[in-house]
């Protein structure tokens, strides 16, 4: 999947992925992306061609594989594989929201004006 591939509203929400039932979860196809510019930086995810988008419609994109990682956990999405890197993917409001891990491997919103980040 490339960013031109995807239209508005062809989305899928963290509300959508978080309260999938089990059996739902596992026939989804979960894809970690690198996005921007600088790949290998910042990472979207697509779940069943869809990019997953904050309930604001804001693409999601997070700082670092491990940021990806750690929410695919939270969300207990243990299924995924790598998928092709893209560009910012302009999808929803056209808008990403960024989250990060801090030293104690919190996920948070990411402070990217203090950070290199593909989205800016």
């Amino acid at each position: 999947m490339d960013a031109a591939t995807a239209m508005q509203g062809k989305v899928a929400t963290w509300l959508e992925l978080a309260v999938a039932p089990d059996w739902r979860r596992e026939r989804c196809k979960i894809q970690v992306h690198a996005v921007g510019p600088r790949e290998g930086t910042c990472y979207a995810i697509s779940m069943d061609g869809r990019w997953l988008c904050a309930g604001s419609g804001e693409l999601t994109v997070f700082h670092g594989l491990s940021a990806a990682l750690h929410f695919l956990k939270l969300m207990r999405i243990e299924d995924f594989e790598p998928g092709e890197p893209t560009g910012m993917p302009a999808v929803g409001t056209g808008n990403h929201y960024c989250m990060c891990t801090d030293d104690a491997q919190r996920l948070l919103p990411c402070n990217c004006a203090n950070r290199r980040c593909a989205t800016h």
